[in-house]
């Protein structure tokens, strides 16, 4: 599989809702390919990828590309089953003229919605702060979204629960998990 033609559908995003499709390529980007990218149709995560922004104006669309060359970073047979949707978002702030990344989500001792400035939130993940315990954070299509009432985008994360790839073996299990947080490093 090498190209766009064999591209799995759903690594093509549709940006089309979005009033602002360009604020949304931005703002995934500033994530330079932090989180895995789930691909639900041939059950694979992808590590390395680029994105790129296609379509006229109306019809945009963001089109995942993984890296093909680099099959030590795609992980196959991923169970649909093993991915779950979490409590926890990723957005922009702006105050006084300054952009700041926020995770929210509830907290699992509370149950309260907590709000975090973005390394502190990310360590809180990787501690098991939040709905999920420790999570091993993953994104799909469908997971880039912007708010109905701004021109703000923001990412609703998945969890990948690595006790329902029972078709892996244990390292690999722990590779996805060393792996997911590897590409995570850079942002804490």
């Amino acid at each position: 599989m090498s190209g766009r033609a064999n591209q799995p559908r759903d690594l093509v995003w549709s940006l089309e809702s979005f009033r602002s499709p360009d604020n949304a390529m931005r703002f995934f980007t500033a994530f330079k390919g932090a989180f895995m990218i789930y691909s639900y149709s041939v059950e694979k995560l992808y590590c390395d990828y680029t994105t790129q922004l296609t379509g006229p104006i109306g019809r945009r669309r963001m089109v995942v590309l993984p890296d093909f060359q680099q099959y030590s970073s795609i992980f196959n047979r991923i169970d649909n089953e093993s991915l779950q949707q979490t409590s926890i978002h990723i957005y922009p702030t702006i105050k006084n003229g300054v952009t700041k990344l926020i995770v929210s989500g509830k907290s699992k001792s509370t149950g309260q919605l907590e709000r975090l400035p973005l390394r502190q939130g990310l360590k809180a993940m990787k501690m098991g702060y939040f709905d999920h315990g420790t999570l091993i954070p993953a994104l799909m299509l469908g997971d880039l979204r912007e708010f109905p009432e701004k021109k703000l985008p923001y990412l609703k994360l998945h969890h990948i629960d690595l006790d329902k790839l029972t078709e892996l073996s244990e390292f690999e299990r722990k590779d996805i998990h060393k792996s997911a947080w590897a590409n995570l490093e850079s942002l804490m």
